[in-house]
């Protein structure tokens, strides 16, 4: 059983990376393959919100990341420490209520992108809600919760965890006010965080350019350091220390030096 949450959890991380890259038409040239590709891998995440709803959700925290009631995203960081697990777990329900809370100014200034979300959505949460209702019923809701269930609220607390809170918290700045202030990267340990967090410790990088797809992150960051650096922006290490431009060259340095072959701790400090 336990083998059959971890193992789910873990698909239910990965395939939000694939149903995210597709909502950024970063999947494939091809907007059919996002649209059909990316609403397969939502099914395993959040079915009973649809991709094309959940995709305007996102897009406004790319707008408006760190900017109060605009950032759909401020229920992950902005809470009691003891809060933060359980909102995260409920990820899809502050979605679903944010984006309710949007639908009658969208109406006014066009119906048919919203009302078209709001059809996939009734269609997606009526067959969830049948699905669910049909393993009570029959006796096998436990196979449920064990196989989607479970690892879904996992799954959830984990992507509300290194998607949002991470990247995001403690951060003053909005998007519209400094971009490169809004998201932060987290640096250290990016040969086991990296492919962990299929490149979210880069999350910057990804609000500065969306259109990229996951695994090109590290490769734009690192081709293109010094112009970011230049713009001053956020950077902390893995546990949490906040670097500034010049202490985050000082350290890349120190680090290529005790990565280089037959150095020492010692040699590196003597040189």
């Amino acid at each position: 059983m336990w083998l059959t949450i971890a193992v789910n959890t873990a698909v239910v991380y990965a395939m939000f990376m694939v149903a995210h890259d597709a909502l950024h038409r970063s999947l494939s040239l091809a907007g059919w393959v996002n649209s059909v590709v990316g609403r397969a891998a939502w099914l395993f995440v959040a079915p009973a919100f649809s991709l094309p709803a959940f995709s305007y959700v996102h897009l406004e925290h790319h707008r408006n990341a760190n900017d109060g009631d605009n950032d759909p995203d401020m229920f992950a960081t902005h809470a009691p420490a003891w809060q933060l697990p359980f909102r995260w777990a409920l990820m899809d329900v502050f979605y679903a209520i944010w984006y309710c809370r949007q639908l009658k100014r969208r109406l006014q200034q066009s119906r048919r992108r919203p009302l078209t979300e709001v059809a996939e959505t009734a269609v997606v949460f009526s067959v969830t809600v049948a699905a669910i209702g049909t393993a009570v019923i029959t006796g096998h809701f436990w196979l449920l919760a064990t196989v989607v269930l479970i690892p879904q609220r996992i799954g959830m607390v984990i992507l509300g965890w290194w998607f949002d809170w991470l990247p995001h918290h403690g951060l003053e700045h909005t998007q519209q006010e400094n971009r490169y202030r809004a998201t932060r990267n987290r640096v250290g340990m990016e040969g086991l965080l990296i492919p962990i967090m299929l490149s979210q410790t880069y999350h910057l990088v990804h609000h500065l350019h969306p259109w990229l797809p996951f695994y090109r992150y590290a490769q734009a960051w690192r081709g293109n350091e010094d112009a970011y650096l230049d713009r001053d922006p956020a950077i902390a290490t893995v546990f949490g220390r906040e670097l500034t431009p010049e202490q985050y060259r000082e350290w890349n340095a120190a680090r290529s030096v005790l990565s280089a072959p037959g150095r020492s701790p010692s040699a590196a400090r003597r040189s």
